[in-house]
């Protein structure tokens, strides 16, 4: 439990204000001055690096029967713990308790000596390759794999190019129309965004220049974090809850330029995917080449990915596709309450039934 009013225990004691800005501004500064709880802390094995990347391993109890992995690749523009935020709600704690061997992806932080990556290294050397070693490590021929967000449209492309290690393929909230991402899309659109000048000198897109567009996609997104905070000081619990997802959205990652440049430009700037024309390291990723049974996990709230973006995944794919539609936003399927109650059981039922 996280030591949230050294010296201002009887403030917080307080009547909560009526006035609406005095509950704002006590938000505020209960979120300044208040230290963020651990994240990413359930018990793990690291089993493969490369680069920056790790894969970490979560162990199914002693005695469970033996399964295939279960993979989950996340956003490279956020860090990997939104899986594992707090004991209680962790996707990753959750798959491993239900007796899946359980691996994340997490993709550490770029440097200056990666800004040449590109979509080619990214998905053949970062994420093939950790699949194949994970399946070594679990051995079994194929893995189940959930792709979020970003990391999504990263699994779907793999699956469409390299289909051999998939034995089924989840997408949560992954943009696949990118014209269809609304705001997202409207800051990213050519004309709108060049992607070369909002490099920094070391060849890496900044979290400096990607934070601004992400909190215009909510302009009064303060306003209403800060009242979620004050609502939440009086309870050192649902403030730890609070901090722990704050800690999440403020620990951005830059991205690789030479990545950045080629997926805004063939994804928001010219909508490729869908097309079959997006070339990756002299191939064409096709959609229908997804062989494996899909699910298209479509998150109703959702202000990044809207649903029009995300939904054509399911007539694209070349197998058996299913959609579910979520009644949450895009980090409240993994950071929620949503999670643990319907979420993760979710996936659990899917990778049970008929996809094993």
């Amino acid at each position: 439990m996280i030591d949230v009013w050294p010296v201002t225990e009887a403030w917080l004691r307080a009547v909560p204000p009526v006035d609406p800005w005095d509950r704002i501004r006590r938000g505020a500064f209960v979120h300044a001055t208040t230290p963020r709880p651990p994240i990413g802390v359930t018990p793990h094995e690291v089993v493969h690096t490369h680069d920056k990347l790790t894969v970490r391993y979560y162990a199914p109890p002693a005695g469970s029967a033996r399964r295939p992995p279960f993979v989950v690749v996340p956003s490279m523009i956020n860090k990997a713990a939104v899986l594992d935020l707090e004991a209680d709600r962790s996707l990753v704690a959750a798959m491993a308790r239900f007796g899946h061997p359980t691996y994340l992806i997490d993709w550490g932080v770029p440097a200056a000596e990666d800004a040449g990556e590109d979509v080619a290294y990214v998905l053949h050397d970062l994420l093939h390759r950790s699949i194949e070693r994970i399946c070594r490590h679990a051995r079994a021929p194929k893995a189940h794999v959930l792709g979020y967000c970003m990391g999504g449209t990263l699994a779907v492309m793999l699956a469409a190019l390299r289909p051999e290690r998939f034995l089924s393929l989840a997408a949560l909230a992954a943009p696949i129309r990118f014209h269809a991402g609304g705001r997202f899309y409207d800051f990213s659109a050519e004309g709108v965004l060049d992607v070369d000048a909002a490099l920094d000198p070391s060849g890496l897109l900044p979290v400096e220049a990607m934070a601004p567009v992400f909190k215009m996609l909510d302009p009064v997104g303060n306003i209403t974090k800060f009242l979620a905070v004050e609502r939440a000081a009086q309870d050192p619990r649902a403030l730890a809850r609070v901090l722990a997802r704050e800690r999440w959205l403020e620990e951005n990652v830059p991205l690789q330029g030479a990545f950045a440049r080629e997926f805004i430009r063939y994804g928001y700037q010219q909508d490729r995917l869908l097309a079959g024309t997006w070339p990756v390291g002299g191939e064409r990723v096709r959609l229908e080449r997804v062989t494996c049974p899909t699910l298209v996990l479509v998150c109703q709230g959702d202000r990044i990915t809207p649903a029009d973006a995300a939904r054509p995944l399911a007539d694209a794919v070349g197998g058996p596709a299913q959609t579910v539609e979520l009644p949450t936003g895009h980090i409240g399927a993994v950071v929620g309450s949503f999670g643990p109650k319907t979420f993760y059981p979710l996936l659990d039922r899917w990778v049970r039934e008929g996809h094993a």
